[in-house]
């Protein structure tokens, strides 16, 4: 079973499934992993793959991981002084990051090219949105995020003209960023 999931060969969908549990395919540079919801709580979710990574979802922004190689831990999300903003307080270990705080922006935006986020359009129809880093406090970007490219989200449906970024409906696609060549891809099936 570690083979279907975590082997080179990535055929998923071949993979046989219990429906009584949820799944949600998770890539990062290198690797790829189908992982299983443990525990769902009003607007958090705990993702888990065989070789112990985890990674917990609030809405549909990553809240934290743990196992990978770059992780993101310590994140508060609160909402921005405008109905498509959200404050932003993170730190990357990794990348020696710390007390990071930013505003994201959320808009519109082209489907991304990779392979997930075109399975992920065929199964749906997706409508996509971006959310970039708008500001940072200080205004001054840390190096380590200068050309960060921004997080992708595709919906089912077209979101309503202002609707707040905090009370979005769950995407059935996001791709995530931690640092410029590190981002983690998912996909909810």
């Amino acid at each position: 079973m570690k083979t279907a999931y975590q082997g080179p060969n990535r055929n998923f969908d071949a993979v046989p499934r219990n429906p009584a549990y949820q799944y949600m395919q998770v890539e990062v540079p290198g690797a790829a992993s189908l992982t299983v919801l443990g525990y769902q709580y009003p607007n958090l979710q705990v993702w888990y793959a065989a070789k112990g990574e985890v990674v917990r979802l609030q809405g549909n922004r990553l809240l934290d991981t743990t196992g990978l190689n770059v992780n993101l831990a310590n994140v508060q999300y609160t909402r921005g002084a405008q109905a498509q903003q959200t404050d932003m307080r993170f730190d990357v270990p990794e990348l020696g990051l710390f007390n990071i705080q930013a505003t994201l922006q959320l808009q519109p935006t082209a489907p991304p090219k990779s392979n997930l986020a075109k399975q992920a359009s065929a199964a749906k129809g997706l409508y996509w949105y971006s959310e970039t880093f708008d500001s940072f406090r200080g205004n001054t970007v840390p190096a380590a995020l200068k050309g960060l490219p921004p997080a992708v989200y595709g919906f089912a449906q077209a979101l309503p003209e202002g609707t707040p970024a905090s009370e979005l409906p769950l995407a059935v696609y996001g791709k995530q960023c931690l640092a410029t060549t590190y981002c983690l891809e998912w996909h909810r099936q």
